[in-house]
């Protein structure tokens, strides 16, 4: 049976988030028609995930301040482009995301040797354990995980943030990526796989 505390709960979280998703609606639509107060607390909701997603995707937090900064005035200059069929969490996701992308594709090119610890053969198949998620905040809150996701390829590296930290569905990702959900699947499970020697040693560490 289910307890009137849990359902009360439940009702008053949903309610909350409605009001939060409402309350974002009407900044974006502010900010659209030049309301500087409500892009600034477009900002504020947004700036800390969106330095976060840039400081897991180039592990260096000097270029992740300056894409994020890059990343909003992106997002000021064209937000009266956004058409708001769409949630506003995936289009800034999808800035933040490309901007990032298109940092790391600037850097020279990392080469690993087969004797690198995180190097996978391609008939190497890795099963997932359900909390190998729950694996890889822990090892993010010890401040390692960063090192271990520079080894995964960019594509590899957002549909991680993204699944991950950020909590998106496969469905979502696609949506924010434009790509079939098949694919983000593909590149989640293949960045799993890389990741597996490296999981491995950062817990048993």
């Amino acid at each position: 049976m289910v307890r009137v505390e849990t359902i009360t709960t439940t009702i008053g979280k949903r309610m909350s988030a409605e009001r939060e998703i409402g309350q974002e609606e009407a900044w974006v639509l502010a900010s659209q028609k030049g309301d500087q107060l409500a892009f600034n607390r477009l900002v504020l909701k947004w700036e800390h995930r969106v330095y976060n997603l840039s400081l897991r995707m180039l592990n260096d937090p000097e270029e992740a301040a300056e894409t994020t900064q890059e990343i909003f005035l992106a997002v000021y200059r064209n937000i009266k482009r956004f058409k708001r069929q769409a949630a506003f969490s995936t289009w800034i996701y999808r800035i933040a995301v490309n901007h990032s992308i298109s940092r790391l594709r600037r850097r020279p090119p990392v080469h690993y040797s087969i004797e690198d610890e995180t190097f996978v053969r391609p008939h190497n198949k890795f099963s997932v354990p359900g909390g190998q998620e729950t694996d890889l905040l822990r090892l993010e809150q010890r401040g390692r995980i960063r090192e271990s996701l520079s080894k995964l390829s960019a594509e590899q590296r957002a549909v991680m943030e993204l699944k991950v930290y950020q909590e998106e569905t496969f469905d979502s990702i696609a949506d924010i990526l434009g790509l079939p959900a098949s694919t983000v699947k593909s590149r989640f499970y293949a960045g799993l796989g890389i990741l597996k020697g490296r999981l491995r040693y950062l817990l048993e560490d």
